[in-house]
């Protein structure tokens, strides 16, 4: 066991493939800017996901927690930093994945790389607003979300208000 966050992405019910791609596009220019912020300020993390590794520094390093993240127009994949520990489960998402859609999840077990998670599933709910394509849920509540809520709506430019509702981890579509 440990903190997770689950998602399903069916893009399949996007029938426009250049919508889709429009769609995926905006996602990932989110999540590359939220990218090139934590590297110019590693410590953007601070009281993310409970605040447990808030004086290490963030780092997103490829899914296997080396080398360069993948955020691009095809895919979004990657990890923590494996040199100092704070790795755990990879982060990926493929515009089309090969069934047409996909559920998955991410294991970050709190590590700074969490708040770019957040980000990321944020970032595709909101691309892909009113499509029923993407929805996720998270072992966090809205206290462990709100630092990825805030530099998402500074990014963004939307409005996140409340994440989960109050009683329950039910899917956020």
């Amino acid at each position: 066991m440990g903190y997770t966050h689950y998602w399903t992405y069916k893009p399949n019910l996007i029938k426009d493939t250049e919508e889709l791609r429009k769609m995926f596009h905006q996602a990932v220019c989110w999540i590359h800017e939220a990218h090139q912020i934590l590297r110019k300020y590693p410590y953007t993390h601070k009281g993310q996901a409970g605040g447990y590794y808030d004086d290490i520094p963030c780092k997103i390093k490829g899914g296997l927690g080396e080398g360069r993240p993948m955020i691009n127009e095809s895919q979004v994949w990657f990890n923590g930093d494996s040199k100092t520990g704070m790795d755990h489960e990879t982060f990926g998402i493929k515009w089309y994945p090969e069934k047409g859609e996909s559920k998955d999840f991410c294991k970050t077990n709190r590590k700074p790389y969490d708040l770019l998670v957040c980000i990321s599933l944020l970032a595709f709910l909101h691309a892909f607003e009113n499509t029923g394509a993407f929805t996720f849920s998270s072992d966090g509540d809205n206290s462990d979300w709100e630092v990825a809520a805030s530099l998402f709506q500074k990014i963004s430019g939307l409005y996140v208000g409340t994440i989960f509702p109050e009683e329950s981890h039910s899917e956020v579509e």
